[in-house]
């Protein structure tokens, strides 16, 4: 959201989780030192080995866990079903931070500190990244942040790996999206959260490079009573599309009230909104109608399935009792996606390097997911583990599609617009080409 990329990556802003517990937060409410293993364990002479989820369980971002849970937990399910990790059997470790920095730092160095055989982690995010990233890059652990921060785009830490494109790609996708469709005048819709604002840049740059008008640009703060002044301010801009990410519960207060006082026109919304906990406020303050008709997200990954989404989808299903339900608001997520490929192609580095020490297999991460001639493709970690047995070099293709990693370790590829119909899978209705944002920024 900025927080997963905030947009992408990132962009997963300060969103509550509607009551709903998952099983790791209630781990991570025991300390943080409480380990989940999920699957049918492998060959485990060795012990076990550990990835560490750097999330917000607790605090305003706790919105945040859903999207790292449902991409390791299904992630390990496949690892120790496919036989665990060079006679290592994976567990999962929740570590909160608490949606704060300082506390981000107190949590990661109790992990550093008191964890042996730390493959990796999923994380940090945006919030925490900056006190977390040089710690975790200096002891040597690879990381799959969910960061979206531009900061990280050409980012000098060896051990950071992004698999989702950076927040300014995911804005300007979204400009695109509207020139596509003839618009000229947008407003944005933006929280004043760090997560929500992290792809605001992209926007106002694929607005102004495209053509467009930019006509307003509301900042709403988090979670307030009312925003009638901003609603007005809206309106009398006369948009013909809005861009937006804010939390659920301040989705549903500005757009009811702009249902109220004026008229609802298209709205695309970034990667980081697309989840129960804000789609759900958002239709019940547009009704159904409205919702299907003029709401959109644009989402990293490819529409195009292939066997590791029916992979990914095989293991989200084994681990649902440790997920927010509903379970179909993580199907075709991009962040679950994500993540979830993130650590199979660090487990398969790891089967590369015939090492779980992130200083050995660090460098194979590109290795096992590059493209090259004679490489077998796989798409499932048994697969990959197979494959490397044999001799063979592979690229991993994920459920989001190829993860091609450039020299500063990021990777993201084509962009999805879906729409998100009551009680189903998200809709592609579109894609906007990895080229095509290139083309822009």
């Amino acid at each position: 959201m900025s927080s997963m990329t905030g947009g992408f990556m990132r962009g997963l802003k300060n969103r509550v989780w509607g009551g709903l517990v998952t099983a790791s937060v209630l781990l991570a409410a025991c300390g943080s030192s409480t380990s989940a293993s999920s699957g049918t364990s492998g060959s485990t002479s060795k012990g076990t080995a550990t990835i560490g989820m750097i999330a917000a369980y607790t605090g305003n971002q706790a919105f945040e866990a859903g999207f790292t849970d449902s991409g390791a937990f299904p992630a390990v399910w496949a690892i120790n079903n496919g036989g665990g990790i060079l006679g290592y059997n994976v567990v999962a470790k929740p570590v909160d931070t608490k949606s704060d920095p300082a506390d981000a730092l107190t949590a990661v160095e109790q992990m550093l500190g008191t964890t042996s055989n730390l493959l990796g982690v999923s994380g940090p995010d945006s919030t925490s990244g900056p006190t977390v990233i040089p710690v975790l890059d200096k002891s040597q652990i690879p990381m799959m942040i969910t960061a979206g921060e531009a900061a990280y785009d050409r980012s000098p830490y060896s051990y950071l790996w992004r698999d989702l494109p950076p927040d300014p790609a995911n804005g300007i996708a979204m400009a695109l999206w509207a020139k596509q469709h003839g618009y000229t005048r947008v407003a944005t819709v933006f929280g004043t959260d760090s997560g929500s604002q992290g792809d605001l840049p992209g926007v106002v740059t694929g607005v102004q490079k495209t053509g467009m008008k930019l006509v307003a640009q509301i900042n709403l703060t988090p979670d307030q009573p009312s925003y009638r002044t901003e609603v007005e301010q809206l309106i009398a801009s006369k948009p013909q599309v809005i861009m937006t990410e804010t939390d659920g519960p301040t989705a549903a207060t500005f757009y009811g009230e702009l249902k109220q006082l004026g008229t609802i026109v298209p709205i695309i919304g970034t990667s980081g909104v697309p989840t129960d906990t804000y789609l759900n406020p958002l239709r019940s303050a547009l009704g159904s109608s409205s919702f299907n008709q003029d709401f959109v997200a644009v989402v990293a990954g490819t529409p195009n399935p292939n066997p590791a989404v029916t992979a990914f989808n095989n293991a989200l299903t084994h681990v649902k009792g440790q997920l927010p339900a509903p379970l179909n608001q993580w199907l075709s997520n991009p962040f679950s996606e994500a993540g979830y490929d993130a650590l199979i192609a660090m487990a398969l580095a790891a089967n590369e390097a015939g090492s779980i020490k992130g200083s050995v297999y660090n460098a194979d991460i590109m290795k096992v997911t590059s493209p090259g001639a004679g490489k077998t493709v796989v798409y499932t970690y048994p697969a990959g583990v197979a494959a490397i047995k044999a001799g063979k070099q592979i690229q991993y293709v994920g459920a989001s599609g190829p993860l091609l990693f450039n020299q500063y370790h990021n990777s993201y590829g084509d962009q999805a617009v879906e729409s998100f119909p009551s009680g189903v899978a998200p809709t592609v209705v579109g894609t906007i080409s990895a080229k095509s944002v290139e083309a822009v920024g």
